[in-house]
């Protein structure tokens, strides 16, 4: 089914491709997206203007003929002119596959080494881990 496209030139839906440094996630047309920023979470719709944000690790929902979910590590969101979204993102997993409980043991694992630490937020050990709860309460909440 084609696009079809608005009188402002925007088409009705986005093209969604979701990528890690290990190949294409997902690609799909979309009737909008939910993802998680850094300032908080947001939505595109099909003629939003161009963007590019920082994502936090947390729950990408893709709105299509069926909303699909994917926990997302850190990374970048873009849109271009013609409503193509690229989500660039360090690690991507579809909430259906996720090992929940693999999940909450790193979770565990992670919250308490990190309750060792202490607040040292300048320190890149520290970042490191608080990146690893983030990304373990993720996969837990896409699933």
């Amino acid at each position: 089914m084609a696009d079809v496209k608005l009188l402002s030139g925007h088409s009705t839906s986005l093209d969604v491709n979701l990528v890690t440094p290990r190949g294409v996630v997902a690609h799909q047309a979309a009737d909008g997206l939910a993802a998680p920023g850094e300032l908080g979470m947001f939505e595109l719709l099909p003629g939003h203007i161009p963007l590019l944000a920082a994502l936090k690790p947390g729950v990408l929902t893709i709105a299509g003929k069926a909303r699909v979910r994917y926990a997302v590590s850190s990374g970048y969101l873009r849109v271009d002119p013609a409503g193509a979204v690229e989500v660039l993102v360090e690690q991507a997993v579809l909430g259906g596959e996720v090992d929940v409980d693999k999940a909450k043991i790193e979770l565990r694992e992670a919250e308490a080494e990190l309750g060792k630490w202490g607040d040292r937020p300048t320190d890149g050990d520290w970042k490191n881990l608080v990146n690893r709860v983030a990304w373990a309460q993720a996969r837990i909440d896409a699933a």
